[in-house]
C-alpha cells in the first residue's frame, strides 16, 4: 500500500521508489543490490555521449563485481522517441534480460520506464499514454541520475516523443515506478556547464510550478520551498565550479525535493508550453523551461501573487518590500539567475518559427500538465507568452 498523507480530512498520496541512494560512490551498491534480488542480466539504457565519455564505468564495474551480465542500448535521443523504446524493448527480449538499468538524465531514464512497461505489457507504448493505463508492473528498474534537474529517477511519470504526431506523450503509471534511484555526485562533475544550467533551471521550474499547482498541499510546498532555496544558493556556484562536490550534492538534494513535490502535486503552464517546443523542435527541455518560467510566473501572478510573495519572504527574509512588490521581485530574481547561468535566450535564436506559435499554443492547451496550473489560459494568452520570449 502506498504511504498517504492526510490534510484537512482529504487523502493525499506520496509516491516514491522503494529505495533512494545518495552520495559519492553510492553507485557501487548497484551490483550488490541486483545480486541480492537474484537478477542475472541487465539491459542498460543510456545515450551515446555518456557512454563515450566513460560516465558508465562505475555502473559496469559494480555489475561485473557481482558477476552480473549486461547489454547496452546507447541510442537514446535527447527527447526519447517511440523508436528508441521499441529498439530497446527488442534488445531486452532478444538478450533475455531480467532487469533494467537506466543511466543518464531525463531522456534515458524516461526511456527506461517506457521500456519496462512495454516489456511486461506488450503492444505499442502509445497504448499506455495517460494515467495508469498498464496492467502489469515493469521489471525491477534501477535508475541512475547523471544530471541534477529532471528527477525522472524518482518519478512514475515519463515522456516519450512521437515524431509522427510531433508531440511529447505524457505517461504517469504506478507500474513504471523505479525500484531504486541513485544520485552519485561523482558521476556529475564532468557535466558541461550548459547541461548543468539547463537541468538546474528545470529543477527550479519543478519547484516553483509545484508550489502554486492546484494539487499542492503543505508537504509538497515545504519540499518546493527547500528546493527553491537550494537552487538559488548553488546553481550559479556549480556552473562556475563544476568540481565543487558540496554544490553538486546540494543541487542533487534540490532536484530530488522538487521532484518529489511535482511528482505528487503536479506542474503547470511552463511544462505544457515547453513540451511542445521539445516535441516539435527537439529543443532541450530544461532550457525551454528556463526561457518560459519568468514569463509564465508573470501571467500566473494575477491569481497566485500571494504565494510568490511567500516564496520571496522565505528566500529573502529581511526584505522590506511592500506586499504587492514581492511577486515581481521573485520573478526578477528568477530572470537574473537565468541570465547568470546563460539560459536567458530567445526562441528565435533557437530556430523556432513565429508562424508556428499558434500551433504550439493549440498543442499546449491539450498538454496533461495544464489542468494543474492555477489559472487556465486560452490560446491567445499562450501565444502572447511565446511572443514575449521570441
Amino acid at each position: 500500500m502506498l504511504p498517504c498523507v492526510y490534510q484537512g480530512g482529504i487523502m493525499k498520496e506520496l509516491v516514491l521508489p522503494a529505495i533512494n541512494k545518495f552520495g559519492q560512490g553510492c553507485i557501487n551498491e548497484l551490483g550488490k543490490m541486483a545480486q541480492e534480488k537474484k537478477l542475472n542480466k541487465a539491459l542498460i539504457i543510456t545515450d551515446e555521449n555518456l557512454n563515450k565519455l566513460g560516465v558508465l564505468e562505475g555502473v559496469y564495474e559494480s555489475l561485473k563485481a557481482e558477476n552480473i551480465e549486461y547489454v547496452v542500448y546507447d541510442q537514446v535521443q535527447p527527447n526519447p522517441t517511440v523508436t528508441n523504446v521499441n529498439e530497446a524493448t527488442e534488445m531486452y527480449h532478444s538478450h533475455r534480460c531480467d532487469f533494467i538499468v537506466g543511466v543518464g538524465g531525463g531522456s534515458p531514464n524516461d526511456c527506461s520506464k517506457a521500456v519496462g512497461i512495454l516489456v511486461t505489457n506488450g503492444g505499442d507504448i502509445r497504448d499506455y499514454e495517460g494515467f495508469n493505463q498498464s496492467k502489469n508492473p515493469a521489471p525491477l528498474t534501477f535508475l541512475v541520475n547523471t544530471t541534477a534537474g529532471t528527477a525522472s529517477e524518482i518519478s512514475r511519470a515519463y515522456l516519450i516523443s512521437d515524431p509522427e504526431r510531433m508531440e511529447k506523450l505524457i505517461f504517469k503509471d504506478i507500474n513504471a515506478l523505479p525500484y531504486c534511484s541513485f544520485n552519485d555526485s561523482n558521476m556529475m562533475v564532468g557535466l558541461p556547464a550548459s547541461i548543468t544550467a539547463g537541468t538546474g533551471m528545470d529543477a527550479l521550474t519543478h519547484a516553483l510550478e509545484s508550489y502554486v499547482s492546484v494539487g499542492a498541499y503543505r508537504l509538497t510546498q515545504e519540499l518546493s520551498l527547500s528546493a527553491i532555496k537550494l537552487v538559488f544558493e548553488n546553481l550559479e556556484v556549480v556552473c562556475q565550479e563544476p568540481q565543487n562536490i558540496i554544490a553538486r550534492d546540494n543541487m542533487i538534494y534540490a532536484q530530488s525535493l522538487a521532484g518529489i513535490a511535482f511528482a505528487n502535486a503536479g506542474l503547470g503552464l511552463v511544462h505544457a508550453m515547453a513540451h511542445q517546443l521539445g516535441g516539435v523542435y527537439n529543443l532541450p527541455h530544461g532550457l525551454c523551461n528556463a526561457i518560459l518560467l519568468p514569463e509564465v510566473m508573470n501571467y500566473n501572478k494575477q491569481v497566485v501573487g500571494d504565494l510568490y510573495a511567500q516564496i520571496t519572504d522565505y528566500l529573502f527574509s529581511n526584505n522590506e518590500l511592500k506586499q504587492d512588490e514581492k511577486a515581481d521581485y521573485l520573478i526578477n530574481e528568477v530572470r537574473a539567475l537565468s541570465e547568470k547561468v546563460n539560459t536567458k535566450v530567445t526562441l528565435s535564436s533557437l530556430g523556432v518559427n513565429k508562424e508556428d506559435l499558434a500551433m504550439l499554443a493549440e498543442k499546449a492547451l491539450l498538454d496533461g500538465n495544464l489542468p494543474r496550473n492555477p489559472i487556465q489560459p486560452n490560446k491567445e494568452d499562450i501565444i502572447k507568452i511565446y511572443e514575449s520570449v521570441f
